[in-house]
């Protein structure tokens, strides 16, 4: 199952900002996570916002889209709009799509999926340099399945990779591992444990089953704690 996708909205127009919002309730795998109709306040905002992409009209009385697009960076970003000319400057500024309004809902689901693929493409090209038992290393962030603390060293964590090798990695708390994997979505699990929704197949009772297999041929378990249960299926149910 695809990733739900979180996206913010950005509108001066009320009606057009609440008729968006509706085409994106419509779309399966889309969360709208806030809707704004003043850019400013969403630059305010956009510390304490967690969102994938963003859509958002190009013509707006404090700053434009473009303006927008700027601050954003990295971030992907549609457009819609009701005027033709901007559209060269839409992909100056490396836009995903530029929509004319009144935005077709399937139109806006050709965009919403050229978002996936971006993200996918940066997620698996996305790596992380870290001190490991082995020395300093570059790991592929989507070959990461899960941490651990199953090492002599507290501080240390037990790396698993997708292929099955592990490595240690020196000094890190889950708190660091969590700010510095920013290409990968990871969930606890329990007290020792974090583990790439990426690789999460489903759970059954006190396990969560993965998509790795061992040398058997079998699935791969993880423990699931009590503790830990309603973030987990947060997490899951958002995959």
């Amino acid at each position: 199952m695809d990733k739900t996708l979180r996206v913010v909205l950005l509108d001066d127009e009320l009606l057009a900002l609440a008729y968006l919002r509706t085409l994106c309730d419509s779309i399966p795998g889309i969360e709208v996570v806030k809707a704004f109709d003043d850019p400013l306040i969403f630059l305010a905002e956009i510390k304490n916002l967690a969102f994938d992409f963003c859509i958002s009209d190009i013509v707006m009385p404090s700053l434009t889209g473009l303006e927008v697009a700027r601050e954003l960076k990295s971030v992907p970003i549609i457009f819609t709009t009701a005027h033709n000319e901007y559209a060269a400057d839409a992909f100056d500024v490396e836009a995903i799509d530029y929509l004319r309004k009144p935005v077709q809902r399937e139109r806006l689901a050709r965009a919403i999926e050229k978002v996936h693929i971006q993200i996918e493409q940066l997620k698996s090209h996305a790596t992380w340099t870290v001190n490991t038992n082995k020395g300093k290393l570059s790991i592929q962030q989507s070959q990461i399945v899960s941490f651990s603390t199953d090492t002599y060293d507290r501080r240390d964590k037990l790396l698993l990779l997708e292929n099955g090798d592990q490595l240690v990695v020196k000094n890190k708390s889950f708190d660091q591992l969590l700010q510095e994997l920013d290409a990968v979505s990871f969930v606890r699990i329990s007290k020792s444990e974090l583990i790439s929704t990426d690789f999460i197949q489903g759970y059954q009772g006190d396990f969560v089953i993965s998509k790795l297999r061992n040398e058997e041929g079998k699935y791969v378990e993880f423990n699931l704690s009590e503790n830990y249960r309603k973030s987990f299926l947060e997490a899951f149910q958002q995959q």
